[in-house]
C-alpha cells in the first residue's frame, strides 16, 4: 500500500472518531471527546518523552507524565463540569509541582535523570495547556443546535491546511519530477512553496465553507457577526500558518533527536505527536483569536 493510501486510510479513521465526538448526543459525545483527548495526550506525550530522553530510558517517569495528562483531562468530568482554563492550570500546578520535587529527590544526584525530569515537566505543561484550550474551544463557543461549530472550524481549518499542503506538494512533485521549490530543506526537505500555497487555499476555503453552513444557524456567542467572510479568511490564514509553525517545530525537534517519525501508531502519518503538532500551536492561536473577537 502506498504512503498516500495509508495516509488516506488513517485520515478516514480519525475523521470518523472526530464525527463521533461532534454528532453524538451531548451526554455521549462529551465522554467520547474526553477519552479521545486523553488518548491523544497520552500517546503524543509518550512519544515526545521518548524522543527527548530515549525510547527505552526512564520508563517509570514516562508513564507518570503520560498518565498525569490523562488525569488532567478526566478530572473535570468526574466533577460533571468543564474546568475553565486558568483554574485548570492551577490544578495542574498543584498536581505536578509536588510530584516533580519527589522525582528530583528520587534522581539521587543523577544528572541524566534530572534532565529527564525537567523534560517531563515541560512536556506535561505543553500538552496540558493545549488540551485545556482545545477543551475550552469545544465546550464554550458557538453551537449549531448540538454541534460545536467553532470546534469544527478549529479542527478542520487546521487539518485541511495540513492535508492540502501534502496533496498539493505531492501532485506538484509528481508533475515536476521531484523539482518542487523547497521551503525549508534544512528542517523538512519534503515541504515546498507549492504545498504552502495549496495548503493555504485549502485552509481558507474550508473556513469559508464552515462559516457559510453555520453562520445563520447558531446560538451562544455572536462573534461570527459582522464582516464574517473577511474574518473567516483571516482566521483561515492564521490557522494555516500556525499549523505550519507547529509542524516545522516538530520536524526540527525530530531532526535534533535524530528520528524520522515520533512513532508508528498511524499508518502513513506516523506517530500521534506528528498528528497533533499543528493543533498544539493552533490551540493557542485560535483560543486567543476567540478571546480577542469576543472582547470587541
Amino acid at each position: 500500500m502506498s504512503t498516500l493510501a495509508k495516509r488516506t486510510f488513517s485520515s478516514i479513521v480519525l475523521l470518523s472518531l472526530l464525527a463521533g465526538a461532534v454528532f453524538f448526543d451531548y451526554d455521549i459525545r462529551k465522554w467520547f471527546f474526553t477519552i479521545l483527548c486523553a488518548l491523544l495526550g497520552f500517546g503524543a506525550s509518550w512519544e515526545c518523552f521518548g524522543m527527548l530522553n530515549g525510547p527505552k530510558k526512564f520508563t517509570s517517569l514516562k508513564w507518570f507524565v503520560s498518565l498525569a495528562l490523562v488525569v488532567v483531562v478526566l478530572f473535570p468530568m468526574f466533577q460533571n463540569r468543564h474546568m475553565p482554563f486558568w483554574p485548570g492550570i492551577s490544578f495542574d500546578l498543584a498536581l505536578f509541582a509536588f510530584v516533580f520535587w519527589m522525582i528530583v529527590l528520587a534522581t539521587n544526584k543523577n544528572q541524566e535523570a534530572l534532565r529527564a525530569a525537567i523534560n517531563g515537566i515541560a512536556i506535561f505543561f505543553l500538552f496540558s495547556m493545549a488540551l485545556k484550550l482545545i477543551s475550552g474551544i469545544y465546550y464554550t463557543y458557538n453551537f449549531y443546535g448540538n454541534i460545536p461549530a467553532t470546534f469544527l472550524l478549529f479542527i478542520l481549518g487546521t487539518k485541511s491546511g495540513d492535508i492540502g499542503a501534502y496533496l498539493t506538494g505531492s501532485l506538484c512533485n509528481a508533475i515536476t519530477h521531484g523539482k518542487n521549490h523547497k521551503l525549508v530543506p534544512s528542517i523538512s526537505p519534503a515541504k515546498s512553496w507549492e504545498g504552502l500555497v495549496g495548503g493555504l487555499i485549502f485552509s481558507v476555503a474550508v473556513t469559508l465553507v464552515i462559516y457559510t453552513v453555520f453562520s445563520n444557524k447558531r446560538n451562544g456567542y455572536e462573534w461570527w457577526d459582522g464582516y464574517g467572510y473577511f474574518k473567516m479568511t483571516v482566521i483561515g490564514i492564521l490557522l494555516f500558518f500556525g499549523g505550519m509553525v507547529g509542524d516545522l517545530a516538530e520536524s526540527s525537534l525530530k531532526r535534533t533527536c535524530e528520528v524520522k517519525d515520533s512513532g508508528h501508531f498511524l499508518p502513513g502519518i506516523g506517530g500521534l505527536f506528528d498528528l497533533v503538532d499543528s493543533l498544539i500551536v493552533n490551540s493557542f492561536v485560535f483560543y486567543f483569536i476567540l478571546f480577542f473577537l469576543n472582547a470587541q
